[in-house]
């Protein structure tokens, strides 16, 4: 608008000049003032607007951001008042649970050794009873885990021996389910700063998640990597539908679960050790279809090179291991 008016105005300065009597060159002048007056008006609204819209947008992000703090404050405040309530409950649970586990141990030797009718129905009852006291004690110690995790001890170690050691752990497990349990590890041997049990709990967590998808088998495949900007990562990819992406905004917060079982604290748990080493947990899509959740820790606590690698051993070659 302004190059408008600046134009309109040339232009009847110049017509003045060359075709227009004395109080035609005062009438003309007049115009092309009003119209530069006029366009430098326009400009200034229209800056006033940007300007305008601009802080609109800003107050927005602002009472957005606040909305977001707030929440996730009040979420950090009924955690902290769950955690402190689950590990008085837990504690209080356990003592009672530990002698009820005893003493079922004892009446199944004592069924064992019964030669009454009734001996079977009996040992039958108290193995119900022993499988839902293993029960409610796994429960107590996910609360206790979730409510008062451990410091992790951190050392250099090599993934691939975490990783080699949890296929090795959940492969008979897995087979009786049909499932085949691949591991591809990296050859360049990677070698974080870790707390090998506290980042094998959270692997292990991801690997129950996905036994639990693929109910009429599959494959589950666990891999390590070394990122070229030098961070590592564990891998679990599995065969199973997926995450559906209506729960994805809702898997690692605390108690949701889809499970009829389950204790909705495994991912969050696992995501919590993660983050106590400095790293993340996320999770996408695998590259042969179903779900893969990746466990990575930054270049700040990583290493490569022999440290993590027993000494006398050549580091590992990528070989898939069914």
């Amino acid at each position: 608008m302004m190059i408008l008016a600046i134009g309109a105005a040339a232009f009847l300065v110049a017509h003045s000049l060359f075709h227009a009597t004395a109080a035609d060159d005062v009438l003309l002048v007049l115009v092309a003032l009003t119209a530069l007056v006029a366009g430098h008006g326009l400009m200034r609204n229209r800056a006033r607007r940007i300007a305008a819209e601009h802080e609109a947008a800003r107050v927005r992000e602002e009472l957005v951001l606040q909305a977001r703090v707030g929440e996730c404050e009040q979420r950090r405040q009924s955690l902290a008042a769950f955690a402190k309530l689950a590990s008085h409950v837990a504690h209080e649970v356990r003592n009672p649970l530990s002698a009820i586990m005893l003493n079922t141990e004892l009446l199944e030797e004592e069924a064992a050794n019964c030669g009454c009718e009734s001996a079977p129905e009996a040992a039958a009852l108290i193995a119900s009873i022993k499988k839902e006291a293993e029960r409610l004690q796994h429960l107590t110690d996910e609360y206790l885990a979730f409510a008062r995790p451990p410091r992790p001890s951190a050392a250099h170690q090599s993934l691939n021996a975490v990783a080699e050691e949890l296929a090795h752990l959940v492969r008979e497990e897995a087979r009786r389910s049909g499932i085949v349990v691949d591991t591809r590890m990296s050859h360049d041997c990677p070698c974080a700063v870790i707390d090998p049990h506290q980042i094998k709990q959270a692997a292990l967590n991801l690997v129950r998640n996905a036994l639990q998808a693929m109910p009429g088998g599959g494959r589950l495949t666990i891999s390590t990597e070394v990122t070229p900007g030098g961070s590592v990562a564990m891998h679990v990819d599995d065969t199973g539908p997926g995450v559906p992406e209506a729960l994805r905004c809702q898997i690692f917060e605390p108690f949701f679960t889809s499970k009829p079982e389950g204790t909705g604290l495994g991912l969050p748990l696992a995501a919590h050790i993660v983050r106590d080493h400095g790293g993340e947990l996320d999770f996408g899509a695998a590259p042969g279809g179903g779900a893969r959740f990746s466990i990575r820790l930054p270049p700040s606590s990583a290493a490569t090179g022999p440290c993590a690698c027993a000494p006398g051993r050549p580091a590992p070659v990528e070989v898939a291991t069914p």
